[in-house]
């Protein structure tokens, strides 16, 4: 039997060349969180996280702050001031409950919570809390909001209640 070069990878044996295979992500290994510092709630929060064990590093930068500009010149700064953003190491960018579930998996106490709100039957749980806690911030903000170019980010579809007779209940 003969083996061709091109089938395996430099310095790989024919049994561990990848054929194709894309590589998988770098593990995170540092997180940065994008809040509001002009939200008493976002505040509180951010100095509790500081006070936690943690997993792996994580840096608390004000959203929109010169800091975070220039860190990540790229990212949409208007939005990281309307929603919570955590920014992985290589690069990945979460929000919203995917944001507060990534910021649960860093801390030491909580990722066992993050694994359960991670997933489909959790997620709305995530949800529900993010949207307490966005009411929550749009009460105690400092100063106005920023705007939001679709709509009200605080009024999520399935918080309507529709009845038989047309009536609507907005919580």
């Amino acid at each position: 039997m003969t083996i061709s070069q091109g089938n395996t990878a430099p310095g790989r044996s024919e049994g561990t060349a990848r054929r194709g295979i894309p590589a998988p992500p770098p593990p995170v290994r540092r997180i940065t969180i994008l809040f509001d510092a002009d939200c008493p709630l976002c505040a509180a929060l951010s100095g509790w996280i500081a006070r936690q064990p943690t997993l792996i590093a994580v840096d608390l930068v004000p959203a929109g702050s010169p800091r975070a500009r220039n860190r990540y010149p790229d990212l949409d700064h208007e939005a990281t001031l309307r929603e919570l953003t955590v920014v992985g190491g290589s690069g990945e960018v979460w929000s919203g409950a995917a944001a507060w579930v990534t910021v649960l998996w860093a801390l030491r106490a909580y990722r066992g919570l993050s694994f359960r709100l991670g997933t489909p039957l959790g997620m709305p749980m995530a949800r529900a809390a993010v949207l307490g806690a966005a009411r929550i911030r749009s009460a105690t903000h400092r100063g106005p909001l920023p705007p939001d170019p679709d709509g009200d980010p605080y009024r999520e579809p399935w918080t309507v209640v529709e009845c038989d007779d047309a009536c609507e209940l907005a919580h």
